[in-house]
């Protein structure tokens, strides 16, 4: 069949397109461009200059077409722009999220069905078949690489259409695909930072973007002043350093109030949550797993924990959490597990 691979530059999508390459498939490259760099961009950055050379010179060696699509404004509207906004408003965002969507699986997947192609991409996750023949989103086998926490906005209109060809490889089975088609992205470094951070200093991109922002107090949780901070979008759920206080015990950022730009901080004790809500909730069958027992991660590297999703008197999603989870941070993302199995998600409220 006629596939379309999502080639970021990096070994994982190289290894992907070799592999359908390698099973007879008609195979077509598209890297997106999503960001004008001002200067060289980090080696490992996903979607920098060098990675769009890296995936050319893939595609050239597998002998596959190769095109380039400019998303920047896309990718501006539908992801820079709401990762500033969500730091000015308190909460720890997740651009690679969004960018999977409304990018790599709104735009490139529309493109794709309009080649009359699948679409294919370097996740470590996969897509099986229920008893009915529908598509279920599930882990990638490979555990410490699994992707499927950033892909729980997907459904299964998108999962038919979707191939994970390493899916069900391991990071160095990978690497080995990628040596055996002697692929110039065999030993690429991983990419560890935001595309478009390549620096990691996120609440400097937000400055420069939104301008400086304003000075705030940090206080304990009865209202007292402990210090001044330079903006509640340099602070997350959690954080310990860089506090700029000094007290006789170590203490955490427990919530920000960004309207009041007041940085809440308490001790460690104090971080646990038992419950929770969701905005914009997405399930991969449409509908809400109500009140059944459930594993949710409430950030990617999580280990998960139980749970159960329930509605409210307004019907809004809550989330019920056998013990208490440290550091439930707004923003960042809830996703639902059944085993393998992703269920869905949504963003922490």
């Amino acid at each position: 069949m006629r596939v379309v691979v999502a080639m970021s530059g990096g070994v994982d999508s190289s290894a992907a397109a070799a592999l359908l390459k390698e099973q007879g498939h008609e195979v077509l490259g598209i890297t997106l461009r999503v960001w004008s760099y001002e200067s060289k961009a980090q080696c490992g950055s996903c979607c920098s200059p060098d990675d769009i050379d890296d995936a050319r010179a893939v595609a050239e060696k597998l002998d596959i077409p190769f095109y380039v699509a400019n998303v920047e404004e896309l990718f501006k509207d539908r992801v820079v722009h709401p990762f500033v906004k969500q730091y000015l408003g308190g909460r720890t965002p997740i651009p690679c999220v969004a960018c999977n969507q409304d990018v790599k699986f709104g735009f490139l997947l529309q493109r794709a069905r309009a080649l009359g192609a699948k679409l294919a991409t370097g996740h470590y996750a996969r897509v099986s078949r229920d008893a009915d023949g529908k598509p279920m989103l599930e882990r990638g086998v490979d555990a410490a690489k699994d992707q499927s926490y950033f892909l729980f906005t997907l459904r299964q209109a998108e999962l038919d259409d979707v191939i994970f060809p390493i899916g069900e490889l391991t990071k160095a089975e990978v690497r080995a695909i990628a040596l055996r088609h002697q692929l110039p992205t065999t030993h690429k470094p991983e990419s560890m930072e935001i595309c478009f951070v390549p620096d990691g200093d996120y609440a400097r991109f937000v400055e420069k973007v939104a301008g400086p922002q304003l000075k705030g107090e940090v206080v304990d949780a009865s209202g007292k002043v402990l210090g001044q901070h330079d903006g509640v979008h340099k602070f997350t759920v959690g954080q310990r350093k860089g506090l700029g206080v000094a007290t006789g015990e170590p203490l955490y950022v427990q919530r920000l109030e960004a309207d009041a730009r007041r940085v809440v901080v308490g001790p460690a004790e104090q971080l646990g949550s038992t419950d929770f809500h969701l905005l914009r909730p997405h399930w991969v069958d449409g509908s809400a797993p109500v009140d059944r027992p459930l594993t949710v991660k409430v950030r990617h590297r999580h280990e998960g924990a139980a749970a159960r999703v329930q509605l409210d008197a307004a019907g809004q999603v809550a989330v019920k959490l056998a013990a208490p989870v440290r550091a439930v941070t707004p923003g960042q993302a809830a996703v639902f597990y059944d085993g393998d199995r992703v269920l869905g998600g949504g963003w922490i409220a």
